[in-house]
Order: C-alpha cells, then structure tokens, then sequence
C-alpha cells in the first residue's frame, strides 16, 4: 500500500529540510566560510532545479515517489537526475510508478541493514524515449534473489528492461520507456 501524503505532512518534511539548509547556511556563515556557503547554495538551485525538471515530466505518481522517498526511514536512499529535453510521462505515470516502486521493495528488502546503501536513478530524455539508469551501491542479503527478480519482473510494453548487471555490491539497471512525439528540446 503506497503512502498518501496530506498537505500537512508535506509541509512538514518540506520546512524540517529548509530549516535544515539555513542552518548549514548561518553555520557557515558564523565561520565565515562564504565560499562553502556559496557552494551550499548552488547546490541548493541544483536540487530545486532537478525537482523542477521532475515534475515537469507531468508524471505525478512517479514525481511523488522519487521526491518523498528519502522522507522515511528506509535501508536505502534515493538521489536522481534528470538530463536531456522534456517529455511528458502522464500516460505512462501508472505504469512506469508501478514497476519503480516494487524494483525499490526489492532493493529495501535485500539490502544489507548494516551497510550504507544508496541508488542514483539517472533519467536520460531523448527524441521517443526516456532511459531511466538505476545504479546500486551498497551490500545485498541475497544477490540471486535480486538477478530472479529482474529476470521474472521485467516491465510490460512501453516500458522494457534493457539490460541489468547484479554484482557483490552493486547493481546497475536499465529502463527504456519509449513515448510518443510529446517530446520537445530544451
């Protein structure tokens, strides 16, 4: 059963993180370390930056997925980017949420709890498709149990599982999803 956010418990998790950068701020300040401080910042622009390109992909379920993931306790954290044009995800929101959020089950229950574990999803948008790139770091419970469940879970059409690789700490995924001409150029 997939969490429902209410409007309180966004504007929660979203003051409790903005609190958390001003104090990173007015502590470097108080150190006068402005260049630090200018770095905090840009980083900042570039985090509001990718959750703009995010949910401008009008794929509101997938957006939500990837933007609340980190907000609960969880044995493996979630950081993204998106590169390329814009498209628009809206028909495939269901699907493409649907299959991303059992393959993040999946990493959740087979991730060693007593190492840091961590996925990079990368989403590379191009003329007809958008190639989402999962790569894994971290240490597994069971490594066959996540190749099997690659090879028994592959999406079903627009989405196809390109290619997958399952290593001792690692494990790097490929999604294509392929979409119609709503794709522009940036």
């Amino acid at each position: 059963m997939e969490k429902r956010w209410t409007v309180v418990e966004v504007m929660r998790h979203a003051r409790h993180d903005w609190l958390n950068k001003i104090q990173l701020i007015k502590g470097h300040l108080a150190l006068n370390k402005i260049e630090r401080v200018q770095e905090v910042i840009d980083g900042i622009i570039g985090e509001m930056q990718q959750e703009t390109r995010l949910t401008n992909l009008k794929a509101e379920r997938f957006a939500e997925l990837v933007m609340t993931y980190n907000w609960e306790p969880r044995p493996v954290s979630l950081e993204y980017e998106i590169t390329g044009g814009e498209a628009d995800l809206s028909l495939y929101d269901k699907r493409l949420t649907e299959w991303c959020r059992e393959f993040l089950r999946l990493l959740e229950m087979q991730a060693d709890r007593r190492t840091e574990n961590h996925v990079c999803l990368s989403i590379e948008l191009s003329y007809g498709r958008a190639l989402l790139f999962f790569d894994y770091r971290g240490a597994w419970q069971d490594e066959e149990a996540v190749r099997a469940w690659l090879e028994r879970c592959k999406p079903a059409p627009p989405l196809r599982l390109v290619s997958f690789a399952v290593g001792a700490e690692e494990l790097t995924v490929e999604l294509e999803l392929l979409i119609r001409s709503e794709m522009t150029y940036s």
